[in-house]
């Protein structure tokens, strides 16, 4: 009877479905990239380390951690991550991560086909890193300011600069926060005023064609412009955006810091919570 009995409980255990795993947390999202291998990274700011997010199945990996104050997340034509965190530029290959740069006041950055990268620092400069870890300035003179257009960029001030966009003809469009605008600096070094009327201009995201994809952090919200910057339309909201991210559909991806602390995908205007 109690061989019976046990061998009863043993078949009633393994008849109960097991639990399904808890997903991996993303306490405090903050810098987003999509990797264009149906993945989404996300960076957790509370608990140092970048999560892939397998935007198919919903599955949750780690495959950065240990950095502390990450503010940027971006990949290159290979497909290698690349993570801003505590004023210093990391390529991550695999475990390794190597240091680029120190970057004083880092914000947002992006890495060019030939492994350049160009940076926004919130001290009021855009910065230029060349392969052999060469640090130059490209734009501002550390001074904060709105001045400058129409002549070299190096000679412009800027005023806290948060996000940059490399576009196909290798110009640098700027999210110049303070000032609510959105300024280009040309392949010859020449810096103008693209899009005006913004509160908090804090990230920028390319689109097809040439197309500017802008979070204002103050505005709560995400603009689509034209290419020349002529023309915007709104495209989503969100609760104090952070970061952004767009795939080949123009399907959005966008981090909120205050208050709900979520990713959320837009699509045609209707968003969807990623995480919360």
């Amino acid at each position: 009877m109690a061989i019976l009995l046990i061998l009863l409980l043993l078949l009633a255990s393994a008849a109960k479905p097991k639990p399904k795993p808890r997903p991996i947390a993303i306490v405090e999202p903050g810098a987003v990239a999509i990797d264009y291998r149906g993945g989404l990274a996300v960076a957790d700011r509370r608990l140092n380390r970048v999560v892939r997010i397998d935007l198919t199945t919903g599955a949750r990996r780690v495959i950065v951690s240990g950095l502390r104050d990450i503010v940027n997340v971006t990949y290159d034509d290979q497909l290698r991550l690349y993570v801003g965190a505590a004023d210093r530029v990391y390529r991550i290959d695999g475990r390794r991560k190597t240091v680029l740069a120190t970057l004083p006041g880092l914000g947002g950055f992006e890495v060019d086909h030939d492994e350049t990268i160009v940076a926004a620092q919130y001290e009021n400069r855009i910065a230029f890193l060349d392969t052999v870890g060469k640090v130059s300035t490209i734009g501002g003179t550390g001074a904060e300011g709105y001045t400058g257009d129409g002549g070299p960029a190096t000679a412009a001030t800027f005023s806290h600069p948060h996000d940059v966009v490399l576009r196909i003809d290798r110009e640098v469009i700027v999210a110049d926060s303070h000032n609510g605008v959105l300024r280009r600096i040309d392949p010859a070094g020449i810096v103008t005023t693209i899009a005006r009327g913004f509160q908090a201009p804090v990230a920028l995201a390319p689109g097809a064609g040439n197309a500017l994809f802008v979070a204002d952090s103050q505005a709560g919200a995400i603009y689509k412009l034209s290419p020349d910057g002529g023309t915007r339309r709104l495209v989503g909201r969100a609760t104090a955006p952070f970061s952004l991210a767009v795939d080949e559909r123009d399907r959005i991806y966008v981090s909120e810091l205050a208050g709900a602390r979520r990713v959320l995908q837009i699509v045609n205007g209707r968003g969807r919570v990623l995480v919360r």
